[in-house]
């Protein structure tokens, strides 16, 4: 499996990543302007956006879709969906805003062109995706200006940030973001990823996100991109951590520091063991661990997080064909090769896939397809995409998850799964008219509220 393997230490500064890089990005006549090595931002530029959707974001999602059972301290509130405005503050602030991933790309693409910034513009797009459907509506076009004066920039509609999210990765292809310059091997290779084929992958994943505000067009959109998107899992865009312990996998370092106050969940576990899924050996041993355990796929030091799976691309062509009238034999056959593709990157044999595989089927109503999708996209989400498993929930209702019994209602007053993240309290302190601007446009700021991409079934 070839990846990208970076080191996330500040010796990344130094690492000479390509002589493109280097020699395009120099102002020798501003020596003062914020023109920067792009090949010096780009690793933890990318090393952020992956941990981004397995960390704290992608651990309240995981929670949220019952992949996982919080088992004390904090979890448990997330679990009973007490997730206040400090609670996601880092992802926001850290992770995707301030010194975060977003920022980064926006500095690379201020100041560079063509192949150079191509790949920041794609990052760019993964990161507004994540920002947009965890909060709705957020800054954008001014959200990175502050060193020209403006600290306190306006929210962009979500329907207009799914607009730019296209457009970055219109820009991207374009702009030859196949030539994968910036994409930092360390001492992997990232050679064989397919990076227009990932824009592509992309662009049908946030077509997706809207079917239920655009319906069918959102599925044929999502279906034209998916035929030019990446072939294998070979090809996909994975992220592998480095060993030492305060660089490894989010998932890894969350068991290690705070052990027994996250467990998998007994949902999931369930219909593991219902279903006879040979996935099961792979998310736990005795039901309750997930992480650090020898055997365990998702829990390892080392364990990738891809950006987008192949195993995604085909459950969006199986769902996309459902939508816009393909013949069930082609998305069903979609669907195997998505559970095939997942099976057996983590590991299981080809004999049990094709055990497993050969039992699903695809009959009923075109809410019948979808829900069997969903479903089988909801498992092998987990580990490495829960974040999305949380859209999917939004958009469809599926899996049909009950709430938990034990929700508290402060931020959540009708105890349904949480429809959106609150802001976070920077917000509110620090840019309250723009703040209170964007709650007001989407009609409140509580847990159940929806925002325009997920409106409730």
């Amino acid at each position: 499996m070839k990846t990208i393997k970076i080191l996330i230490w500040i010796a990344l500064i130094s690492v000479s990543v390509s002589c493109e890089i280097t020699d395009a990005n120099i102002d020798p006549d501003n020596p003062s302007a914020e023109l920067v090595n792009a090949g010096a931002i780009y690793p933890g530029m990318i090393a952020q956006t992956h941990r981004n959707s397995v960390a704290l974001g992608g651990r309240i999602a995981g929670i949220l879709v019952q992949h996982f059972d919080g088992l004390d301290a904090q979890q448990i509130a997330y679990d009973q969906y007490n997730i206040g405005e400090s609670d996601i503050d880092d992802l926001w602030d850290f992770g995707l805003y301030g010194a975060g991933s977003m920022k980064d790309a926006f500095v690379i693409i201020q100041n560079n062109e063509g192949e150079i910034s191509a790949l920041a513009k794609l990052y760019m797009a993964a990161n507004l995706g994540v920002a947009t459907s965890a909060w709705g509506d957020i800054p954008y076009s001014e959200a990175f200006v502050g060193d020209e004066g403006n600290l306190n920039p306006s929210y962009d509609t979500q329907e207009s940030i799914y607009g730019e999210i296209q457009q970055l990765l219109t820009e991207a292809i374009d702009e030859g973001v196949a030539s994968g310059i910036g994409a930092f091997a360390g001492a992997g290779s990232a050679d064989d990823v397919n990076w227009e084929g990932v824009a592509h992958a992309l662009k049908a994943r946030y077509y997706l996100h809207l079917t239920s505000v655009n319906g069918t067009s959102a599925a044929q959109n999502a279906l034209t991109e998916i035929q030019q998107a990446f072939t294998s899992t070979a090809q996909q865009p994975d992220f592998i951590y480095s060993t030492p312990a305060q660089n490894a996998n989010p998932w890894f370092l969350f068991d290690n520091d705070r052990p027994s106050t996250l467990g998998i969940s007994e949902v999931l576990f369930d219909e593991l063991t219902d279903n006879d899924d040979p996935r099961l050996p792979f998310y736990t041993t005795d039901g309750e661990s997930f992480a650090g355990i020898d055997g365990l796929f998702w829990g390892q030091a080392d364990s990738p997080t891809p950006l987008i799976s192949y195993w995604e691309v085909k459950f969006i062509e199986a769902e996309a064909l459902v939508r816009t009238g393909g013949s069930d034999a082609e998305a069903l056959e979609a669907l195997k090769d998505a559970v095939s593709a997942n099976m057996s990157y983590i590991g299981v044999s080809d004999e049990e896939i094709n055990s497993y595989v050969g039992g699903l089927s695809l009959s009923g109503s075109e809410d019948d397809k979808i829900e069997t999708i969903i479903n089988e996209k909801w498992i092998a989400f987990y580990g490495n995409a829960p974040l999305e498993a949380w859209v999917d929930y939004r958009r469809t209702g599926y899996p049909d998850l009950t709430p938990n019994p034990d929700a508290v209602p402060g931020v959540n007053p009708s105890g349904i799964i949480p429809r959106r993240f609150l802001y976070p309290i920077s917000e509110r302190q620090a840019n309250l008219e723009n703040y209170e601007a964007a709650i007001q446009a989407q009609g409140g700021h509580l847990l159940d509220d929806d925002i325009w991409a997920f409106p409730s079934n």
